[in-house]
């Protein structure tokens, strides 16, 4: 038997990326890759810029931990001026790369997004912002936004109320991350008028500079968000619309950062929310603390209802999905029935895959309640 462990330089191999940039660069721009990693540029638009020689090519030499996943994009300098490789993926989604050998990529850019004539994606439904709050606990203040289906009724049965992270990326590309929006107004409307869902509304809460703070219930920034959503949003939307009180009908979704705090909160607040979507969740975050809270809390599910989902191409969250999945299932969690995890393959972390999955997370959280 051969036990002789691998050295560090063969567990690293190199990604040789190879761009021709066949779009035409308006003068006195530059072209950048920006990815998921440093040498990428962590996903600022402005990542890292590439020389191109006269005839549009650039070579890029990216080394990678084998098993890893590199995901990059190409801008023009930001997330309006996306590079297009596809004439079908417009907005382009992330190029992904699985890194298990030395290998070659070959990537043709044949169009700006900014140059396209993308149909527009005005708001379906109402889009109502609110003034903005005191925030208690936080070093930004900001509004929100609530979003009321075409079938509203402020008089008829109290809605359920969707409690939405990362609010910028819920409705408008325009203010979107990456220029990708999650579709929740076409998607909540569509479930709604095939009877998929119950009638309800969506709140989005708007992130700030310090998301990853806020989105983490173990730290003051996330314990004081956790209490800025419960003591100052929810009872305003309470007061100011047609919206149920009872925990069975409020819902707290967000995805990576977003579904962590969203999964924090079912359990910390289980009288205000008994329903969480969390996609693509970033426990492994809180470096194993919320696996070890879970196991010795004495929380129970009762009429709890939790969705948890992860894609293949976000390896450290699929892991921690797998193991949170095992751990809730041990503790009284019943899968089909207050519990639904979804494995999407070849999925990368992007708003555009968590747009897609969100009709399975809505359609097990908001089933018309049979009477």
């Amino acid at each position: 038997m051969n036990t002789q462990q691998q050295s560090p330089a063969e567990l690293i191999c190199k990604i040789n990326l190879n761009f021709s940039i066949k779009a035409d660069i308006p003068a006195g721009e530059s072209v950048y890759i920006t990815g998921n990693l440093p040498e990428l540029g962590n996903w600022n638009p402005v990542g890292r810029k590439l020389d191109l020689r006269n005839d549009g090519t650039c070579s890029l030499e990216v080394p990678a931990r084998k098993g890893s996943i590199i995901e990059y994009k190409i801008t023009r300098g930001s997330w309006k001026t996306q590079g297009i490789y596809d004439t079908q993926i417009v907005p382009p989604d992330n190029i992904v790369i699985k890194a298990s050998k030395n290998q070659e990529a070959h990537i043709d850019i044949i169009d700006w997004l900014d140059q396209r004539n993308i149909d527009s994606d005005p708001v379906i439904g109402r889009l109502i912002d609110s003034e903005i709050f005191p925030c208690h606990g936080l070093a930004h203040k900001r509004p929100i936004q609530i979003w009321l289906p075409d079938s509203y009724d402020e008089s008829g049965k109290p809605c359920a109320v969707i409690y939405m992270h990362d609010g910028q990326n819920l409705f408008d590309p325009a203010q979107a991350f990456a220029g990708v929006d999650w579709k929740v107004d076409e998607t909540v409307t569509r479930l709604v008028n095939n009877g998929e869902i119950r009638q309800c509304i969506v709140v989005g809460i708007p992130n700030s500079p310090e998301r990853m703070k806020e989105l983490n219930l173990y730290t003051p920034e996330g314990k004081a968000y956790a209490e800025f959503i419960v003591n100052e949003v929810k009872p305003w939307v309470e007061k100011n619309f047609n919206a149920s009180q009872q925990p069975s009908d409020n819902a707290l979704i967000g995805a990576s950062m977003g579904g962590l705090i969203s999964f924090q909160m079912l359990y910390a607040y289980d009288k205000s929310f008994s329903l969480a979507g969390c996609l693509s969740t970033s426990f492994q975050k809180t470096n194993g603390q919320i696996f070890n809270q879970f196991a010795r809390n004495s929380f129970k599910p009762l009429e709890a209802k939790l969705y948890l989902d992860a894609g293949e191409f976000e390896p450290p969250i699929a892991r921690a999905y797998f193991d949170m999945m095992k751990l809730l299932k041990e503790n009284g969690f019943i899968e089909g029935h207050n519990l639904m995890g979804y494995y999407e393959e070849q999925a990368t972390h992007c708003e555009a895959r968590w747009a897609g999955r969100l009709p399975l997370a809505l359609k097990f959280l908001l089933a018309e309640k049979i009477i």
